[in-house]
């Protein structure tokens, strides 16, 4: 036999030995706990990471793993973290995030104890997982989320409440507050390889009951003021518009009575005269008087 044909043929014996290994080690070696090779798929939307429990190495960019995955689970473990936007909320409700209150309590520069509801919302870097995982060592996300952001979070509302007064807050600067809060959380943890894309209020400032009858009162009181003052200018126009027509009127006569001089009187009086001969039927009247006493004049012939 020619020697390269049997060189060919040992090769493929070599390689077929190899295969059948490896398909040994794929189809046969049951996938259950203590088994040699495991998988995991990373889905879309998520960032894995490999990491080698048997050198102390710590975790580097180049344990970042996506889509189908094998692994040793005996040397390797690998850690899933989602890198789509992750929205939490810390309120009084049981019923909104975790069943428990949550709801982040701060004193205003006033020391008024004030209670609020906060929703944040942020996403990892995907390219910077593996800081963020050898940072905190969390195998799930909602550790972090309401372990270090939720303390971070309510540190960071604590000191930025003290610099307003509850007027404030409640009033013209609370947008400015909120916003205050939420770039100093972002510039907190974005060392971390975290993104904050927002921070808000859920519903309304909770102070204790007895300001918040106060504030109510206040308001109250105010709107109260406003009215009155709407109704003094309403009735302080009308009394000017009142004046100023008397006034128009009073002009108005005046201007009419310095027209009327001597010679527009004695052109009245002829002109009442010349409708009087023009009513006269051409007879002389037959009474003449004056004062008490009156005198049958003749007729004419």
């Amino acid at each position: 036999m020619d020697q390269n044909v049997q060189r060919g043929m040992d090769l493929l014996k070599g390689q077929g030995k190899w295969i059948f290994i490896l398909l040994l080690l794929l189809f046969v070696v049951p996938i259950a706990k203590g088994s040699l090779i495991n998988w995991r798929v990373i889905e879309p939307g998520y960032t894995g990471i490999k990491i080698n429990r048997l050198i102390n190495r710590g975790v580097t960019r180049e344990d970042i793993v996506t889509g189908f995955v094998f692994y040793n689970p005996i040397q390797s473990t690998v850690v899933v973290y989602p890198t789509f936007i992750q929205r939490v909320a810390w309120t009084q409700d049981v019923h909104e995030g975790t069943a428990r209150n949550e709801q982040l309590t701060f004193n205003t520069k006033d020391s008024v104890p004030v209670d609020i509801d906060v929703a944040v919302s942020y996403q990892l870097e995907s390219s910077r997982v593996p800081e963020f995982y050898t940072k905190f060592r969390a195998d799930q996300i909602d550790t972090f989320t309401h372990g270090f952001l939720r303390d971070t979070t309510r540190n960071i509302v604590a000191q930025i409440g003290s610099e307003y007064t509850f007027d404030d807050i409640n009033g013209a600067r609370k947008e400015e507050f909120l916003a205050k809060v939420g770039k100093e959380l972002g510039e907190n943890v974005k060392s971390y390889g975290i993104v904050v894309q927002q921070f808000g209020l859920i519903g309304s400032l909770r102070p204790p009951k007895a300001l918040l009858e106060a504030v109510n009162s206040k308001t109250q009181a105010i709107q109260k003021s406003i009215q009155v003052e709407n109704e003094v200018r309403q009735a302080e126009a009308e009394a000017k518009k009142k004046i100023a027509i008397a006034n128009g009127e009073a002009a108005a006569n005046r201007a009419l009575a310095s027209s009327l001089d001597p010679k527009l009187l004695e052109w009245e009086k002829l002109q009442i005269m010349r409708q009087q001969i023009a009513k006269w039927d051409g007879k002389m009247p037959g009474v003449m008087g004056g004062g008490n006493m009156l005198l049958n004049l003749p007729a004419p012939h």
